[in-house]
């Protein structure tokens, strides 16, 4: 019982820091479009969880303990959420706010990295072949393409636009269905006895799939159609994955088609803030940042 109350204390400090930090970004910002800001730290986790996802999900480079779930792979996915969706992202959103150098960059990196030790030291953490070193690689590289994305949507870049809708209908439906799959209502797997393993190896498959799918579908037509079009893609896999006994689900009714009506009508309103809110910014300084000086 102690340790339970003790693992969650590191991440709760981390979470009140980069959420001020985040707060600030959003102050910042303050009269300027904060509609960017939020694609802009969307394609910062989709990244982070792309990441993620090779090297916790499939290769099993580490393992968080914040011992806030009874599961250890659901405790495990929480700190990788925690992690990978809100430290890092409100962390490279903030950088490139600020309009940070390499230097503070590299100052930041060394910041995550002597957090990372210390986790492993407090035993909320535990590294199997991954190393600090290259968490201290990698993250001044990751702020870097932040600031770089950052520019390239102030300038409507339509692969840029495109890969950031992409990310963040792809953030959402795996944000969605870890939640689903704590309250039983969905999991993955194959042959008789499904398990968790398995779940969260397939789940971001369907995730990337379903958001390549409706973000090519809302780019072609943003309009009724599409979302249709969307709902009954999303439905149709659902009744294959089910008839090819891959996916079980605890819905009742009309719940599925409720969520995914719901859920097409988010993404088709997250495509007009990309593709034709994103037409007004040309002439507005957005954030002190030089996006003129790539």
């Amino acid at each position: 019982m102690k340790n339970r109350i003790r693992n969650p204390i590191p991440f709760f400090i981390l979470f009140i820091i980069h959420s001020i930090l985040f707060g600030f970004s959003i102050y910042k910002s303050k009269n300027k479009n904060r509609k960017l800001l939020f694609v802009l730290f969307s394609t910062n986790m989709g990244f982070a969880y792309l990441l993620e996802y090779v090297v916790l999900n499939l290769f099993k480079g580490y393992r968080y303990k914040p011992k806030v779930m009874k599961k250890n792979i659901f405790d495990n996915i929480v700190g990788a959420v925690l992690s990978q969706g809100i430290f890092l992202p409100f962390t490279a959103v903030f950088l490139t706010v600020i309009n940070s150098g390499w230097k503070l960059k590299l100052l930041v990196g060394t910041y995550l990295s002597l957090i990372e030790e210390l986790f492993l030291r407090l035993g909320v953490y535990h590294h199997y072949w991954w190393k600090t070193t290259y968490t201290f690689l990698l993250t001044p590289i990751y702020f870097k393409l932040s600031d770089d994305w950052y520019k390239w949507l102030y300038k409507r870049n339509p692969i840029v636009q495109f890969i950031s809708f992409f990310f963040i209908i792809m953030i959402t439906e795996t944000n969605l269905f870890f939640i689903l799959a704590i309250f039983r209502k969905v999991k993955f797997g194959f042959g008789r006895h499904h398990t968790w393993a398995e779940h969260f190896k397939i789940l971001p498959l369907f995730s990337i799939s379903f958001a390549l799918f409706a973000a090519v579908i809302f780019r072609i037509k943003n309009n009724i159609i599409a979302k249709m079009v969307v709902v009954l893609f999303t439905v149709s896999c659902s009744r294959l994955l089910k008839r090819l006994k891959i996916a079980k689900s605890g819905f009742y009714g009309t719940e599925p088609l409720i969520l995914r009506i719901l859920m097409s009508g988010v993404y088709g309103k997250i495509g007009e803030w990309i593709y034709e809110e994103s037409k007004h910014n040309e002439n507005k300084d957005l954030i002190n940042l030089d996006v003129d000086n790539d």
